[in-house]
């Protein structure tokens, strides 16, 4: 008989919170309707505020992939860039030494087919590297540093300072960047 009596007592409590939790929400119900209609307006305040604070998440964002897209095109640019005139710049001794080898030949030699073959191999190759951007270096009258790096000083009293008296070897350059310096004789003043 115990165990029915305690099974009636353990009913009850259910039946009591249940009724507790029944009048709960009862009470809940009794809300005005102005109590409502204010506490749905605050909940839709702070929506509002949050969806304000995610669009400006969202735009932040956005910018921020925008940005990150254009360095990664700049990245790679620059890459392609920096490798090609690497690579360009393996070529430059073969220019010299084709260079080289057209200035030590004597006028017998230039005549013959092989010397004529040779210097159209030589033509073919530089428009190929000037197609992909290579630049011979201008050299003017003056020294430029930037350009030009000096092997040897001549003194001269006629010419000015600082002129370039002979170009020794071309020098070359890919998209404003110098790959190789020409190499000149310049002018200065005679010491005294």
């Amino acid at each position: 008989m115990e165990v029915i009596e305690v099974e009636k007592e353990m009913k009850n409590e259910i039946k009591n919170e249940e009724k507790k939790e029944e009048r709960k929400e009862v009470a809940k119900e009794k809300k005005t309707p102005e109590k409502i209609v204010e506490e749905q307006k605050e909940k839709i305040k702070k929506l509002e505020l949050q969806l304000k604070e995610f669009e400006n998440y969202a735009r932040v964002l956005k910018s921020q992939f925008e940005n990150y897209k254009k360095d990664v095109l700049k990245e790679k640019e620059q890459i392609a860039v920096s490798t090609m005139g690497r690579i360009l710049e393996r070529f430059l001794p073969i220019l010299d030494d084709f260079k080289r080898s057209f200035s030590n030949a004597n006028d017998e030699e230039r005549n013959t087919q092989f010397y004529k073959a040779i210097e159209l191999i030589y033509k073919n190759l530089f428009k190929l590297l000037e197609g992909f951007g290579l630049e011979e270096v201008k050299v003017g009258n003056k020294f430029d540093p930037f350009e030009h790096e000096a092997v040897e000083r001549v003194e001269d009293e006629e010419k000015e300072e600082y002129s370039i008296v002979e170009v020794v070897e071309d020098g070359y350059k890919f998209k404003g960047r110098i790959l190789k310096p020409a190499k000149v004789k310049v002018s200065v003043k005679p010491r005294r």
